[in-house]
């Protein structure tokens, strides 16, 4: 499958979906999500990137490069940049309530909501269950209509002797490896 129809798949989700994005690096990354939150944004939607271990200057940077207005779309809320620590609590666990209430306040403003999250730090240091929890928690077909992306490296793929990625295709009503996208059963 092309880059460009995998691109276009992902942005074309409809709300409720709930996708798992596998990549390679960062810039690869970045390729497939920014399409997904500029559609929302086009759309007078709401979109969020949220990342464990990517310097928010530089995703601000990125998103410019690719033709987002940042200070526009922050400005008037509609984007929103942040890292995992905007999720957690003071030992670094992930607050399911915060997160919940997060959500729910996006649904509120109206418009297309597009979501991308990335806790690969969190599943490198450990936080396994917690992510495997959280994630199941939102489950294949998410509650709320919003329509969400969860990206990881590749690498973390074989935690657990693959485990990991077992659970993250059953917690998922999409999939996206390099080169392949698919919806999944």
């Amino acid at each position: 499958m092309e880059r460009s129809e995998i691109i276009r798949k992902l942005a074309d989700l409809a709300p409720h979906s709930h996708a798992v994005l596998f990549y390679t690096d960062i810039r690869a990354k970045r390729e497939v999500v920014l399409p997904f939150l500029q559609k929302g944004l086009q759309n007078k939607g709401v979109a969020v990137y949220a990342s464990s271990h990517e310097p928010l200057d530089e995703v601000r940077d990125a998103m410019r490069r690719w033709g987002i207005n940042v200070d526009e779309h922050e400005a008037d809320r509609s984007l929103v940049i942040c890292d995992h620590q905007s999720f957690t609590t003071p030992d670094g666990r992930l607050n399911d309530l915060k997160i919940d209430q997060f959500l729910k306040d996006l649904v509120e403003r109206g418009g297309p909501v597009k979501v991308a999250a990335d806790l690969t730090l969190l599943v490198k240091r450990g936080m396994v269950d917690e992510v495997v929890r959280r994630e199941q928690v939102l489950k294949r077909r998410l509650e709320l209509p919003l329509t969400m992306v969860c990206a990881y490296e590749e690498t973390v793929t074989d935690t657990r002797n693959g485990e990991f990625l077992i659970e993250m295709l059953r917690a998922h009503s999409y999939a996206v490896f390099p080169g392949i996208a698919m919806p999944l059963i």
